[in-house]
């Protein structure tokens, strides 16, 4: 724990800030009056505040239970976050020996805020320039035809793991400023697959495949569960370059339901690869869905299928054609990055 603030100290950071009237400068002419470490730039603002409304730098007497969030106490809460600033609230209370909640109050008037990590996929050198083509084209094409977002059909699948190895419902980050954490991530999924389409008006799903994904499993989805919302006219249907997608008789299947209006590995529309930052699905389905489910702790994968089911039917209806219609702005982000990746 830090040491706490004599009188002296705390006259002396009154003094100094009423002379250079900046928290840095009296960090830096500190070690000229004292021999000890500077006050964190909390401290000094805690001490001014008191002696600007009480008049004095003294702790005033209390009435009932005194509190624990004296200057000394955030000052050490600062400095415990700053060297980590991935503490949980469990373990930054415990540390500080004090309540979650007065923990809370503390990260309040510390002005730090916790952010979540993006998660994202390591590209490779060529990926770039198909990424920034697949932009274009599509940026070409919806400006042509200002309606047609809302004939997309944006499909994928997901892995719901009972233990996932990033879970970004209970992984935080504390900041006074977004630091945009990413973590790369394989692009690999196991665990209970599990299939959903989005439109700007419906969402088709959830679909679970009960064995490894191959391409004739696929196509047997897409006809007896797919087909049904699909055969809308003039509809495009999108999905990525996984193998099952990229088998033969899913691309002649996808030639014959949707000639020339399907977006995929060697489509009429190629998609590029490890792009799930263009797709409503990953930028926001699955996410959402995720922390929905995980919430709890899961025993039982029965128990896993069914938060699944319920969490879909509970997506705000807003939500479809406001994901929908963000993919154009990606786009163009996508293309001003050179290709890079599209944060959150």
């Amino acid at each position: 724990m830090c040491a706490s603030r004599t009188i002296d100290k705390r006259v002396a950071i009154v003094r100094l800030f009423s002379k250079y009237e900046n928290a840095r400068d009296v960090q830096r002419r500190w070690e000229d009056h004292f021999d000890t470490t500077p006050p964190h730039l909390t401290t000094i603002s805690l001490v001014n505040k008191k002696f600007d409304e009480n008049g004095t730098v003294e702790d005033l007497p209390r009435s009932g239970r005194p509190t624990v969030l004296s200057e000394e106490k955030l000052e050490e809460i600062e400095e415990m976050v700053t060297t980590n600033p991935q503490v949980s609230i469990r373990l930054g209370a415990g540390q500080a020996r004090i309540g979650k909640t007065s923990y809370h109050v503390a990260m309040k008037q510390l002005h730090f805020k916790p952010y979540r990590p993006t998660l994202i996929v390591d590209l490779n050198e060529d990926d770039f320039d198909r990424r920034s083509e697949f932009c274009e084209v599509w940026l070409e094409k919806l400006e042509n035809d200002p309606n047609l977002i809302d004939h997309i059909f944006w499909s994928d699948e997901a892995n719901f793991n009972m233990n996932n190895t990033v879970n970004r419902h209970n992984c935080r980050y504390w900041a006074r400023k977004n630091p945009h954490i990413k973590y790369e991530i394989p692009n690999t999924r196991r665990g209970l697959t599990v299939w959903c389409e989005i439109s700007s008006d419906v969402l088709v799903g959830p679909y679970f495949f009960n064995d490894t994904v191959t391409g004739p499993l696929y196509k047997e989805m897409l006809i007896n569960y797919a087909w049904p919302q699909l055969r809308r006219n003039h509809y495009y249907f999108q999905h990525d370059g996984a193998g099952p997608h990229y088998a033969i008789i899913v691309r002649e299947w996808l030639d014959e339901h949707f000639p020339d209006r399907w977006i995929g590995r060697r489509g009429p529309y190629d998609w590029p690869a490890r792009s799930p930052d263009l797709s409503p699905c990953d930028v926001f389905l699955w996410g959402y869905l995720k922390d929905a489910v995980f919430k709890q702790p899961l025993t039982f994968i029965q128990e896993l299928t069914q938060r699944i089911e319920e969490a879909c039917e509970q997506i705000p209806e807003e939500m479809c054609p406001k994901v929908c219609h963000s993919v154009q702005q990606r786009l163009h982000v996508c293309i001003n990055n050179g290709g890079q990746f599209v944060s959150n």
